[in-house]
């Protein structure tokens, strides 16, 4: 990203040279740190290991590190700062993923620049640090795809109440986020009937993990490049690897499944939930097994609440899932996405 932005920089210089207007660039932004600057982008821009350790950005870096995905060499930092008496102000923070999707109906993927999050530090101008930040993310999403076919997408953490006003320019509402957390019976006794979910291998291409993985279909999803792949992870206390889990009928055939996202040390982390109609009852029996399989006391389940899947699965007249006690909420997280050289369809 540091020698996207020194190239971005370069041309932007030349062509306000040749129309007689040069923009004056601290020698301190190429001389004393490798930090560089944009003519539309306020301050300097640090990348990496140019950025000085302090107690956010530790955090940050603690917690990518924890990360298979994040911590393979294709998750960048950047932090804008501007030089204030003597030394460089911190002024926002972001995080940037470069990696592939599979769009829903779609085998083929495309290029794909995340924004992992992005988080203004100068509190008193907190909305228009935050606007810096998402312009950021646009040039270096359109010097990444270079001119391809591929998708920018956006992370908000504080999304407001109204996610559509995120879709601003040719941005688009994704997802918005909500969780349901169960708390799984204690008891063993009083466990309902066990069930044997199954593991699909989704790099063989099997007939079996094929007619499965139809349901995922339906979604967006993340293909990681080749240096971001990663094996079947096995939680620290269960034995509950990450990845897609279905059910089977007598036939053979799925009747319902999930993803499991991550196994926290207490509570399981699942997304992607279906059930084939008329099976919803098996999902509840497929969740509770795997949560007892990892040892968690609770399950957590993200999704989108739009999503008619979940509304029957999760809704307000769905079956009771096993448990003693839930809740659900917003999480105040939405997602956006810029097509960039794709058709309409």
């Amino acid at each position: 990203l540091h020698q996207a932005i020194t190239r971005m920089l370069a041309c932007q210089l030349a062509r306000a040279a040749c129309n007689g207007r040069p923009r004056p660039c601290s020698a301190a932004a190429f001389c004393i740190r490798r930090a560089t600057s944009l003519p539309q982008i306020p301050g300097l821009i640090c990348t990496n290991k140019e950025i000085p350790d302090d107690l956010l950005v530790s955090r940050v870096r603690r917690w990518a590190a924890t990360s298979d995905r994040l911590s393979k060499g294709t998750f960048d930092l950047l932090q804008i700062a501007e030089p204030t008496d003597g030394r460089l102000a911190p002024r926002a923070l972001c995080g940037l993923l470069r990696t592939q999707v599979l769009l829903a109906g779609s085998d083929v993927p495309v290029k794909a620049m995340v924004t992992v999050f992005y988080r203004a530090r100068d509190y008193l101008n907190r909305e228009f640090w935050e606007d810096q930040t998402k312009r950021l993310s646009d040039i270096l999403a359109a010097e990444y795809l270079g001119g391809e076919r591929g998708v920018q997408i956006m992370v908000h953490h504080n999304a407001p109440a109204w996610a559509l006003g995120l879709e601003i320019g040719d941005h688009r509402l994704l997802a918005e986020f909500e969780v349901l957390h169960i708390l799984g019976n204690p008891w063993p006794g009083w466990h309902g009937h066990s069930v044997e979910p199954e593991l699909l291998d989704t790099t063989s291409g099997g007939s079996r993990s094929n007619s499965a993985l139809a349901h995922l279909r339906n979604f967006h999803r993340l293909h990681p490049l080749e240096n971001e792949a990663t094996h079947a992870k096995e939680s620290p206390g269960g034995k509950v690897p990450q990845g897609y889990y279905v059910l089977r009928d007598g036939a053979g055939q799925p009747t319902c499944g999930l993803e499991v996202l991550a196994v926290l040390p207490s509570r399981l982390v699942c997304g992607a939930i279906w059930a084939a109609e008329g099976c919803e009852g098996d999902f509840g029996a497929l969740l509770d097994t795997l949560r007892r399989r990892a040892g968690r006391p609770m399950c957590s389940i993200l999704a989108d609440p739009r999503d008619t899947g979940w509304q029957r699965l999760c809704g307000p007249t769905a079956q009771p899932l096993p448990g003693i006690w839930r809740s659900k909420r917003r999480l105040g997280a939405a997602v956006t996405g810029a097509p960039i050289g794709l058709e309409a369809e």
